[in-house]
């Protein structure tokens, strides 16, 4: 049986009182025996516009953990892309699904710079909550980078959430909000799910607008998603 440290992740919930920047929200599941292949970007479109595209390649191990890798992209006004890091993520499910009256995740993620010697490690918890045909999901993390070139080796509180309404399998439109320490960002997501061949294909576009003046005016993000069984 899938159990949780419950006095961990209160601990953990309580510190954490900011939004992560713009990425994607996860839920608290993990499918044993799935391969997943994932592309997903972001891109921020204002004075200094950049550009990130994530690739990755996942597997779940058990009904408990799934792992997957990737290499990052980045582009930035001026500059031609080239992959900037490669990052290890682990997804451990914690309590079974309707067990308990909030499902239960864990996001653990390390990160390598491929330009100078600074590695992040990022650790959280996931959460969702679904009432009637509304689903509610919420991540929180703690994140610090450290390495002989970190410029700040400080602890940062991240997170962001989704409200999502299940209109059908095929779509479902959802409002997200991230956000970090110091900027803030909202807006509308429409996620859905459908096939390709007898393959399952997972896709979410969303426009999100930064609400204070270090945020990016405007964040366009978007996933594309294969999964095997």
């Amino acid at each position: 049986m899938k159990v949780i440290n419950y006095k961990l992740f209160c601990v953990v919930f309580v510190s954490v009182n900011a939004y992560a920047g713009v990425d994607k929200v996860y839920d608290p599941y993990v499918y044993q025996g799935e391969l997943e292949i994932e592309a997903r970007g972001v891109h921020q479109f204002d004075d200094t516009d950049a550009h990130e595209v994530k690739l990755g390649v996942g597997y779940g191990i058990n009904s408990v953990w799934f792992i997957e890798g990737y290499v990052i992209a980045e582009q930035a006004t001026g500059n031609s892309a080239a992959i900037e890091e490669v990052e290890l993520e682990n997804k451990f499910q914690l309590t079974e699904q309707g067990q308990y009256w909030v499902d239960v995740g864990l996001l653990m993620e390390l990160a390598k710079n491929l330009d100078e010697q600074t590695w992040e490690f990022k650790a959280g918890p996931l959460f969702r909550k679904q009432i009637a045909d509304w689903v509610v999901t919420a991540n929180f993390f703690l994140e610090q980078k450290f390495g002989p070139d970190a410029e700040e080796s400080d602890v940062e509180f991240l997170g962001s959430a989704q409200v999502k309404y299940r209109l059908s399998p095929s779509l479902e439109p959802a409002v997200e909000y991230y956000g970090d320490e110091k900027t803030h960002a909202i807006g509308p997501v429409l996620l859905g799910k459908s096939r390709w061949g007898k393959t399952p294909v997972k896709w979410e576009l969303g426009v999100l607008k930064g609400l204070n003046d270090d945020a990016s005016d405007i964040n366009f993000r978007w996933l594309l998603e294969l999964e095997f069984y």
